[in-house]
């Protein structure tokens, strides 16, 4: 492969813009469904309750910088719109739809591109990390990569070009620190088309990039911990490669090209000595055919093996990571759509056959689009999500415990109460089904069980401060005043800047006849969030004396 001497993206437009609307429909027909879906899980705590609503709180906040400036702006145009949030998913899905044609295209080999990019276009293992308005980070940063590819391909006498490549490279890095692998596509690239020796000096920036954000992003791993202030949340168990690889390699082909049992939470990873020797082979076979595509076919070669490199964030022992998310994917599939895509151009060479290869293609282009419509549907809301997720994963403590809350919030409790117990029955350590549990047994009336519960919840998770708020509340109704106020402090020790606890706090000492503790814990209450409503209102009904 030869970039080419000169390039211009004015040209390049104009050619190519029956092409890019296409791609642009083919999105837009996969996706303009999804607009209207609510937030729904890790959406809650990420998005909406985080206090990223000033340019401020940013940097200081435990994740990349650069996705949280997209919530403020997404916040500052339409306040907590989630079609608002989404469609900068969907914006930058489109924009990596188009890179990896204009990217192929500038291989010279723009037939392989219009395939790849229709079938990255509509493919449903992609849903996850575009509906998904949490997980659009890898959408988010993988277009800023493809950017920095595509311009440090462009021809080299343009310098200017390489300084955008430099620029687009970091903003990745401040997107996701999955990012920081992809470096080694820089010298992947030279070894399949260019040559490493003399194009050395030109890939060290990146890896100089790559190495000050791992540092940083450890850094920013600790405070994350810390933030959930939960590490059983976490499962930092050693996960043996031998075991981990193979199947997680082969559960991601398995996805790719048969994309039926799509879920948040890939749990069913038990297999038979036999089947994971098959799995065994199938990932050898995979190695074998980029190995062997080296010598007869470097663009395979480049894609595959970049399938690999995307992958390893989350392939290494030592991560906290699932073994297998359809998130972790989004950009490593480039290099499996592509392949594919050298076989059908390849098969529709054949002037015989090559109007039946293309039919054979619009009708996975149509049925992969229509799963992805369907799949769009089950991140709806969470019941439509927790539901799905029951078919697919009913071995995943955490689809019970969602189960859990379903159920409780459509008022059947028994059952509530059956799939937090079926939560820990999974994961006996599992704080947040345990507090759930307790939340179950409030509403049943159960104090005493709904206690225990939350007692329970913090022995595994002693930074679970909303469990001290419920024990409080329920000594607080049963009188036990004292009780209400040890709990509650405890945990303003563990959470000092949340206002509903110094709220709280201030409702209690009012009814025990503090009134000067109860001004005091108000007002500290205003200083953490002078713009609360409810706050205001019940300072003033302490102010009136008429604090029901």
């Amino acid at each position: 492969m030869h970039p080419p001497k000169d390039f211009s993206f004015k040209k390049f437009l104009i050619m190519n813009r029956w092409y890019l609307l296409l791609l642009l429909g083919l999105v837009f027909i996969s996706y303009v469904n999804a607009l209207g879906n609510s937030f729904v899980s890790d959406d809650r705590g990420l998005v909406i309750n985080m206090p990223i609503w000033d340019t401020s709180t940013i940097l200081s906040n435990p994740y990349p910088p650069m996705r949280q400036f997209l919530y403020l702006v997404a916040y500052k145009i339409g306040g907590l719109n989630p079609a608002l949030f989404r469609s900068f998913n969907i914006i930058f899905h489109a924009g990596t739809v188009m890179l990896i044609y204009t990217i192929l295209c500038v291989m010279q080999k723009p037939k392989v591109g219009i395939l790849a990019a229709a079938l990255f276009a509509v493919h449903p293992i992609l849903v996850e990390s575009i509906t998904w308005i949490t997980a659009g980070a890898h959408a988010q940063y993988s277009f800023f990569f493809l950017l920095a590819l595509l311009f440090y391909i462009l021809p080299r006498k343009n310098t200017l070009n390489y300084a955008v490549s430099i620029g687009f490279y970091i903003l990745a890095l401040l997107s996701s620190e999955k990012a920081v692998v992809l470096a080694l596509a820089f010298p992947l690239f030279e070894f399949s088309f260019g040559s490493l020796i003399r194009s050395w000096k030109r890939i060290i920036p990146y890896f100089i990039l790559s190495g000050f954000w791992v540092l940083l992003y450890l850094r920013l791993f600790t405070l994350r911990i810390e933030f959930f202030e939960g590490p059983q949340l976490i499962d930092s168990t050693f996960v043996n490669p031998l075991l981990q690889i193979p199947i997680a390699i082969t559960s991601y082909l398995q996805l790719i090209f048969w994309p039926n049992n799509l879920t948040i939470y890939h749990t069913e990873l038990s297999f038979t000595l036999f089947e994971y020797i098959v799995r065994v082979i199938f990932f050898i076979i995979f190695l074998g055919v980029a190995a062997y595509c080296f010598r007869r076919n470097r663009l395979i070669f480049f894609w595959l093996t970049f399938f690999l490199v995307t992958l390893l964030p989350t392939i290494n022992p030592f991560v906290h990571a699932w073994i297998v998310a359809e998130r972790y994917i989004y950009l490593g599939t480039i290099g499996i759509v592509v392949t594919v895509a050298v076989i059908f151009a390849r098969l529709g060479e054949n002037l015989k056959y090559k109007k039946t290869i293309y039919i054979v293609f619009s009708f996975i282009i149509f049925s992969l689009a229509i799963r992805t419509i369907v799949r769009n549907i089950d991140w709806q809301n969470e019941d439509n999500l927790w539901l799905a997720t029951k078919e697919t994963s009913p071995s995943s403590a955490q689809n019970h415990n969602n189960l859990g809350d379903y159920y409780g919030r459509h008022g059947d409790l028994e059952n509530s109460v059956k799939e937090f117990k079926r939560a820990i029955e999974l994961k006996p350590n599992y704080a947040d089904a345990y507090h759930n549990l307790g939340n179950a047994y409030r509403d049943m009336g159960r104090f005493e069980d709904a206690i225990k519960q939350y007692e329970k919840a913090l022995s595994f998770n002693p930074g679970l401060w909303q469990s001290y708020h419920n024990i409080a509340a329920i000594y607080y109704s049963q009188k036990s005043f004292d009780r209400a106020i040890d709990y509650l402090q405890k945990g303003i020790t563990i959470n000092p800047q949340n206002p509903n606890l110094f709220v709280a706090l201030s409702i209690v000492y009012f009814k025990q006849g503090e009134k000067s503790k109860a001004t005091e814990a108000i007002a500290t209450a205003l200083k953490i969030d002078p713009n609360n409503n409810f706050t205001k209102e019940i300072f003033l009904q302490m102010q009136n004396n008429t604090l029901q």
